[in-house]
């Protein structure tokens, strides 16, 4: 299979505070010197990949945001339909989004998905599930709707993930209006926890609580597109669109105000103040970009398939048009990497079961695997 190359480019930043952040890298790669990362088309032809999950090594699951979900193997590239989402509308923004095997997916065969439908005359998110069995779908069941309804086509997240405990985190957007997401009788701009079924857990932290929708984990994010546990800690760690600037990535915790639109390092599209970078009862993100790169997917790497990367985050980047590699230390970032930049929007990252990452093109229709290439 044609191996891509393309040129790497390579930035550096180092951080004093977030306050302090520089969005201009300097040339220090944040790569070793004896490995190149290379593309490797394995899945062509696709219509705007947005969310893929591993079956086992060689087949993927991957949701188009038309609805359809396609089983494709990365060995032999090929692909067939398999299923479409009862109810999920492509409507500007929205459209099926992600999809999540269930932690105990050997077991129970369930998967997982995310789309916008329509709830009541209004588009909105909703979460829904079904078993996967001898390369076909069935048993479909609605099993959440976001009381984020709007008639905007704009900001409806979302990504999914699950904590291994009976519990599933769902992203969600602002829904194109900044100020609903301070207003925790909804769900703009919420991250949510949900027991596997969709009902809530009695442990959220605002269940009972009159001002509050009992699913909220955490709110003020004005686009939730990515979600991953960090492999040492364990803390759930998320990163949102800013407005015109202001991307941020949030380490997570239960009832914590991310501040969105009281606080944000973005401002207006063609310019204007939104808010003040910091607020008081907010919660700084540990990074932050401008320009905005529209960061969407991540996943860190686990593995040891790329020798001294393991333990950085990969993220997919829409406007940046690049796949974005960081590396964080005690919550600082100590470098970027910004790969095969220009060459398509980036939507989704995942790693594979044997330890590989692999990345959607939604530009080109293409999922490729990132391979290392080591140097004599």
């Amino acid at each position: 299979m044609k191996i891509v190359k393309s040129l790497l480019c390579t930035l550096v930043v180092s951080h004093l505070c977030c306050q302090k952040q520089n969005t201009n890298p300097s040339d220090k790669p944040g790569i070793p010197a004896n490995l190149e990362l290379v593309k490797q088309p394995v899945v062509t032809e696709l219509n705007i990949p947005w969310g893929m999950a591993f079956l086992n090594e060689s087949e993927v699951l991957i949701a188009e945001k038309s609805g359809d979900i396609l089983l494709a193997n990365v060995t032999t590239g090929t692909k067939k339909n398999i299923f479409k989402v009862p109810g999920a509308i492509l409507f500007g923004q929205g459209g099926l989004m992600d999809i999540r095997l269930h932690p105990d997916f050997s077991k129970n065969k369930l998967i997982y998905f995310s789309y916008s439908k329509i709830a009541d005359g209004q588009p909105t998110t909703a979460l829904g599930r079904a078993k996967y069995s001898n390369e076909a779908i069935s048993d479909f069941e609605e099993i959440f709707v976001a009381n984020a309804r709007s008639n905007s086509g704009v900001h409806f997240g979302s990504r999914i993930a699950f904590d291994g405990k009976g519990h599933l985190f769902l992203g969600l957007g602002d829904r194109g209006n900044m100020q609903q997401a301070q207003n925790t009788l909804n769900h703009m701009g919420c991250l949510l926890r949900l027991n596997e079924d969709g009902s809530v857990p009695a442990d959220n932290p605002f269940v009972g609580k009159p001002d509050f929708l009992p699913e909220i984990w955490s709110y003020g994010h004005r686009n939730i597109q990515g979600l991953d546990f960090h492999p040492t800690t364990g803390k759930l760690w998320a990163h949102e669109h800013g407005p015109q600037g202001g991307d941020e990535i949030n380490i997570i915790e239960p009832g914590n105000n991310y501040g969105w639109p009281l606080a944000t390092y973005g401002e207006q599209y063609g310019g204007g103040t939104i808010g003040p970078p910091t607020y008081p009862g907010t919660v700084q993100p540990i990074h932050h970009w401008t320009p905005s790169i529209a960061p969407c997917g991540m996943a860190f790497l686990k593995s040891d398939k790329y020798p001294g990367l393991n333990g950085n985050l990969f993220i997919g980047s829409l406007v940046g048009q690049h796949l974005n590699m960081t590396r964080f230390l005690n919550h600082t970032l100590v470098s970027e990497t910004r790969l095969f930049q220009g060459e398509g929007r980036i939507r989704n990252v995942v790693e594979s079961p044997d330890g590989y990452i692999y990345f959607s093109d939604e530009t080109n229709g293409i999922l490729y695997k990132l391979l290392p290439v080591f140097k004599e």
